[in-house]
């Protein structure tokens, strides 16, 4: 599990921040040569907020569609969206969009997380990954990474930066 870790932060490292294009399919490899791939089901997690209070990913999918975002606080790729998740968040929430934000931990503290949200006024949930388990369990490679999920759990796509057209289709799902 340490080596798995280990080449996860690397990978992280040398990859994240990375500006290509979006994708449907990262993918990174274990000790073994496998593959983790991006889950095509939402996995649930429980993760605590910046104060400690926990929350699980099920819980916000019950209110609605869910734009789940991994950043970390040192990524310019990740800052550069922040305004952009704003405007996400200020148009669609009462429309019942959900914004989640994690912190995927990597070389990252709970202070500077905490100092990062403040910093940017951040107004949705921003959540802690500590120890990157749910980032690996998501198959992250790079940040940002958002990944959009119906409510019924089934992540219908994911991308490096706000997509619209995406936010556009969650929310129509939601509707029917």
């Amino acid at each position: 599990m340490k080596y798995f870790m280990t080449l996860l932060l690397v990978s992280l490292t040398l990859t994240a921040c990375d500006n290509s294009a979006s994708s449907k399919h990262n993918s990174l490899a274990d000790k073994t040569g496998s593959k983790i791939k991006t889950p095509k089901q939402a996995i649930n997690f429980t993760l605590p907020d910046l104060a400690g209070k926990p929350h699980r990913l099920n819980e916000y999918l019950e209110k609605g569609p869910v734009m789940l975002v991994f950043f970390t606080t040192w990524c310019p790729y990740c800052k550069k969206e922040i305004p952009k998740l704003k405007q996400v968040y200020q148009q669609y929430s009462e429309m019942g969009l959900q914004l989640v934000a994690i912190n995927a931990g990597l070389a990252d503290t709970l202070e500077n997380a905490k100092h990062y949200a403040l910093q940017h006024r951040l107004p949705y949930a921003v959540l802690y990954d500590a120890d990157a388990r749910i980032s690996s369990q998501y198959g992250l490679r790079t940040v940002p990474k958002i990944f959009y999920i119906q409510k019924n759990g089934k992540i219908k796509s994911d991308s490096r930066k706000v997509d619209m057209k995406a936010v556009s289709s969650l929310l129509q799902r939601s509707q029917r």
